[in-house]
């Protein structure tokens, strides 16, 4: 047997006898979770992309977002339920670091699209409020209010995907697909293999280089989440700021819908707060305590069952935007008429004859 190869297939984390099982039963839970997510934000997208939702930059921002957490539900359904898509494990292969090549391609490729789209969402909404606050900071500013206008937000939803993609390019770009045929069984033991099984994996000769470049892109994941509280406090300010000089100017109206639309912003922006800090804490630890087993095993363990918080974040969008936008309920009544059953009204007309007497 190849020494070099026994010596790259090696566990780095060693998780405790019980988490096979919550392992399985999570998943089993997100996967039903995902139905009613996909659901609500299938909903969500058809309200957002009429045409009176496509004129407003926000609105615009969060069908970029929408359309990511769209596709992270489906990469997170693939990733996480190997026994609704794919056949069900055999007793002997559970303890296999090994995959199928299917496995392999849908894990090295899935989670680089699932980096991707929530990376996305959580830039998009960075920026949504951050325009939003110079918007209400600076209304008089010709400059600055150009980056309320929707086309300005199609460029910020292209500008976050690419660069997006980079970051997350920056990290995968090393791992390869390793063919294997040999693997250990649940005592540790080393045993040969039937069939050809598969790993993703890290050449040996990149594995520093790699260390390095997971923490600076934990610290890239967390970043979002760490500026969106400070933000947010930002906006609120803000939002009072302005009020008090409306309440001046004795406009109130539109200050309404204007402070409505803030808070909206201020409310999706900060429920991406927690979204993004236990992956970035997973790869920050990744890269600095490589070869420390314990750590690892933690830091691995917590983005797992954390994956609940992107389908959670993401569905109540849809209800914090019927609580906070007049504009957005409005539209969704305009949409959900459309599913109503037509009720024709039958009107009788009687035809009333004149008769001429002589």
């Amino acid at each position: 047997m190849d020494t070099t190869t026994h010596r790259i297939m090696k566990s780095y984390i060693s998780p405790p006898s019980w988490y096979r099982e919550a392992y399985y039963i999570f998943n089993f839970t997100i996967c039903i979770m995902q139905f009613f997510g996909f659901a609500i934000n299938l909903i969500h997208i058809s309200i957002l992309t009429r045409p009176q939702m496509r004129s407003n930059a926000v609105y615009r921002l969060m069908i970029g977002i929408c359309c990511c957490d769209l596709l992270t539900q489906i990469n997170t359904f693939l990733i996480f339920s190997p026994f609704w898509i794919r056949d069900s494990s055999k007793p002997e292969e559970e303890c296999y670091m090994t995959h199928t090549f299917f496995d392999a391609i849908l894990y090295l490729h899935g989670t680089t699209v699932l980096d991707i789209t929530q990376r996305g969402a959580s830039w998009m909404a960075l920026f949504m409020a951050f325009f939003r606050m110079l918007s209400v900071k600076f209304p008089l500013n010709a400059k600055i209010q150009k980056l309320s206008k929707p086309v300005f937000a199609l460029w910020t939803i292209l500008g976050v995907i690419i660069f997006t993609s980079l970051t997350t390019w920056m990290v995968q770009a090393r791992r390869i697909i390793r063919e294997y045929d040999w693997d250990y069984d649940c005592d540790k033991n080393e045993i040969h293999l039937n069939q050809t099984r598969y790993g993703v994996l890290i050449p040996e000769e990149y594995i520093d280089v790699q260390a390095r470049l997971v923490s600076i892109y934990g610290f890239i994941k967390a970043l979002p989440s760490l500026i969106d509280p400070i933000l947010t406090v930002f906006l609120v300010l803000e939002l009072r700021k302005a009020a008090k000089r409306r309440k001046n100017c004795g406009k109130s109206l539109t200050a309404d819908k204007t402070d409505n639309t803030t808070k909206l912003v201020a409310f999706v922006t900060i429920s991406f707060f927690l979204l993004e800090v236990p992956n970035g804490f997973s790869h920050i630890v990744n890269g600095l305590f490589q070869n420390n087993v314990p750590v690892r095993t933690i830091s691995v363990m917590i983005p797992v069952f954390a994956e609940f918080l992107p389908i959670i974040n993401s569905s109540s969008h849809f209800f914090v935007c019927l609580l906070m936008s007049t504009q957005y309920r409005e539209t969704a009544r305009t949409v959900f008429k459309c599913f109503e059953p037509r009720n024709d009204n039958v009107v009788l007309v009687e035809e009333c004859k004149s008769t001429r007497t002589h």
